[in-house]
Parts: structure tokens; C-alpha cells; sequence
């Protein structure tokens, strides 16, 4: 009893059962056979025990009853698994399941979206791909769901959590162990720790930020939390920098806050951790910030350069070396070379939107990109030249979300 196996990757193995045991590990493409041996007319089913991490197998000649010769036509084909996207749909509280093509691009509608809270404006995936939270900016909640690692679907896990009076972000460390909400109408940022088997959330002692804070956003090394405070009404708006203690989750302030362009909504740190970028939305500019690599601490870093009109989110290439800010009034996306040595950016391409483009979010990779177009009530997909860091549109890259999407997140489940 046996086959082939084809499309699995170098250091990935596939676990084929026949007839619910027997189990053959097969390490590499190529042939295949199952340890027992069967009579004549006894029938077999091979199926996938434990697929590749990051891959799906399907199995084709599967099944049958053995007749006079050896089977030896079963066939194992294994390929890459898609991403998973997800949008949160502010104007009917629900979020979007997408899969996203690894090879592609190519972003595709799953199931029917699913009810959150209020006013949801932002979400964050824990690291190992298993739960979804989303900050629900009317009700002051987080809602916590699971991710079904086969399909990529959502159920809501739980009661909401609590947060503080609207929270407009919401972030995790790398490791998964604590979450954290920006909480713009009471200045201040919530704490959780996280249950990683559980999704489940704990409360942690709030932490005092400036006016209005936007925006929270966490290093690559889960070492320091950075936050864009609007300041509503004024004509500066600041950001700060807080330590993070390892073992309980606490902010420590680091240095003093900075001030920044008028209304600043986003803040965005390269992979390195050395610089950091806000999007100044009033102002129509990008301030640079460099990092104290001792202290997490933010200096300004020249002078802020020129966006497209009212700058919003920001992201940063995977190899950091190129910057995407979304232009919510003139419908582009800009596209910005970093300077590795002193954080200064440049203008590379301005590309043309969907309508008030609310996000661009990049794949783990880095070879596609995606846009949240939040009047389309769409994401839209762009390939990314990996030289140039240009983005280009895909045709008939395009899917619908709900109505008036915002947040988006990318998870790549094992």
C-alpha cells in the first residue's frame, strides 16, 4: 500500500494514516509505502494524520478495496497554506474572515462576518495564530475569538473584556503574554494579560497617557510600547515611550513625551526598533523619530516630511526598508524608502485607492499588500516590487468586507 508525495516543502514531513492508523511519516517528494501490508479485497482509506506546519495535503486514489496487484497509486499533493485576513467592520460591529493567496495575492471572502461589539475600530492576532481581539470603540470592550486553524473562521470565545472609555487600538506583545488598549476618551491605556491556551484576559492596573491617545503600538522585541496621544482640539499632539516589564506586563514611562505634528493618529516602528514614524493627519506630514537603544526613549529626527492629505496608517516593510501611509482625503497610498542609517524617508509612489483607504497592511513576507478601503467597504490587493518597495494593483484583487471597515490584521496559522 502506497503512493507519492509531491509539494512538500524542504524540512516539512506529512503523517498519512490508512484506515485511521498505520501511520508512515514521509519526510521528502517522492514514494511512499504503509508498514502493513492487506489482503486481497480488504479496502483501505489513506488519509493526512498530521499535515506540514504551514501546509495543506490532499489526498487523490485515496481509498478503495485491494485487488490482485500492490496499491501503489495513492497520490499526496502538499502545498503552501493561504493567510488568513480579517477586517472589523465599524458601522455594523461584526468582522471579515478573508484567506489571502500566498502565490497571488489574491484575497477571498470566507463564511459570513461575524458579530463583535460596538463601534469596532481596531484588532491584533496573538502570535501563534489562535485568537483574535477586537477593541469595540463604543461599548469599551475587547472581544476575544478563535481562529479554526483549518478554515480560518472565527467564534467568539467568552464574555467581553472591560476596557477604559473608547478604545481606539489595541495591541500584543510578540510572546502573546499581554495585550494593551489605547483608550481615547479617558486618557488612558488598558492592561491585560493573556491566557495563551484560553484567549482569556485579566485585567491589569491602567496606565496614564496623554490627551486623547490613538494609537499604541509594540516593538518587534516586546520590549517597549509606543503611543500617539491626538490631543483633540490642540495644535501639538505628543507621543511617549514605556518600558515593559517582562514578567507582569507594567509600563514604565521612558524619557519624556515628544511632541509631534497636529493631531497625530498613528505610530509605526521599523522591525530594528531604532526609529519610529507618526502620521500627523491635520498637518499633512510624517514625523521621524529616532530611538534610544538603551533607554526606548524618542528624539525627533529632522524634519517631518510631506504626505498626501491627512495621513493615517502606517506600515513598515518586513525588511524595513520601505514605509506605506494611507492618505484618507485624496484616496492614496505613499510609498517611502528608509534610510537605514539615519531613518530619514523618501518619496518613492503615490498609488491611487479605493475610497478613504483606512489601512495598508503588508504579508509576513512582504510580497503583497493590502488596503482597507473604508467607503468601498473592500480590501484591495497590491504585489510589492521587493527593489523598489512600489506597489502595483492586482486585477480583480479585490473583496468585500462589511460596512465601513477599518483595522485589519494578517495571521499566518501554523
Amino acid at each position: 500500500m502506497g503512493g507519492t508525495v509531491s509539494g512538500l516543502s524542504t524540512g516539512k514531513s506529512v503523517t498519512l494514516l490508512d484506515n485511521g492508523g498505520d501511520a508512515v511519516t514521509v519526510n521528502a517528494d517522492g514514494s511512499f509505502q504503509f508498514p502493513t501490508a492487506l489482503a486481497q479485497g480488504a479496502p483501505y482509506a489513506a488519509t493526512v494524520g498530521t499535515r506540514p506546519s504551514g501546509e495543506n495535503c490532499s489526498v487523490t486514489n485515496g481509498s478503495g478495496n485491494v485487488g490482485t496487484a500492490n496499491v501503489t497509486n495513492i497520490m499526496v499533493t502538499c502545498s503552501v497554506r493561504p493567510l488568513f485576513g480579517y477586517a472589523v467592520n465599524s458601522n455594523d460591529g461584526t468582522v471579515s474572515a478573508f484567506t489571502l493567496d500566498a502565490t497571488t495575492g489574491m484575497p477571498t471572502a470566507i463564511g459570513s462576518s461575524v458579530p463583535v461589539g460596538s463601534g469596532p475600530l481596531s484588532l491584533t492576532i496573538d502570535p501563534a495564530g489562535k485568537f483574535v481581539y477586537v477593541a469595540n470603540a463604543n461599548d469599551n470592550t475587547i472581544t476575544t475569538l478563535s481562529i479554526d486553524p483549518d478554515t480560518g473562521l472565527l467564534t467568539v470565545v467568552g464574555s467581553p473584556t472591560a476596557t477604559g472609555i473608547q478604545p481606539y487600538s489595541i495591541a500584543r506583545t510578540p510572546n502573546g503574554s499581554f495585550a494593551y488598549t489605547a483608550n481615547y476618551g479617558d486618557n488612558t491605556l488598558s492592561a491585560f494579560s493573556v491566557n495563551t491556551g484560553t484567549g482569556a484576559l485579566t485585567a491589569l492596573s491602567a496606565i496614564t497617557a496623554g490627551a486623547n491617545p490613538y494609537t499604541v503600538t509594540i516593538n518587534s522585541a516586546g520590549t517597549y510600547a509606543y503611543v500617539v496621544n491626538a490631543n483633540s482640539g490642540g495644535t501639538t499632539g505628543t507621543a511617549m515611550a514605556f518600558a515593559i516589564n517582562s514578567s507582569t506586563g507594567a509600563f514604565t514611562l521612558a524619557g519624556t513625551a515628544v511632541n509631534t505634528g497636529n493631531t497625530p493618529e498613528f505610530i509605526a516602528v521599523n522591525p530594528a526598533g531604532t526609529y519610529a514614524y507618526v502620521s500627523n493627519a491635520a498637518d499633512n506630514t510624517i514625523g521621524v523619530y529616532s530611538i534610544n537603544a538603551g533607554t526606548g526613549a524618542l528624539a525627533a529626527s529632522g524634519s517631518p516630511v510631506a504626505s498626501g492629505v491627512n495621513p493615517f496608517y502606517i506600515s513598515i516593510a518586513p525588511s524595513g526598508g520601505f514605509l506605506y501611509v494611507t492618505n484618507l482625503l485624496d484616496n492614496t497610498v505613499g510609498v517611502y524608502a528608509i534610510n537605514s542609517s539615519n531613518g530619514a524617508i523618501t518619496l518613492v509612489q503615490t498609488v491611487a485607492t479605493g475610497n478613504v483607504p483606512v489601512t495598508v497592511l503588508l504579508n509576513p513576507a512582504g510580497t503583497f499588500a493590502y488596503v482597507v478601503n473604508g467607503v468601498d467597504n473592500t480590501i484591495s490587493a497590491y504585489s510589492v516590487d521587493g527593489t523598489t518597495g512600489m506597489l502595483t494593483a492586482i486585477t480583480g484583487g479585490s473583496a468585500a468586507t462589511g460596512n465601513i471597515p477599518r483595522g485589519m490584521a494578517i495571521v499566518a496559522v501554523p
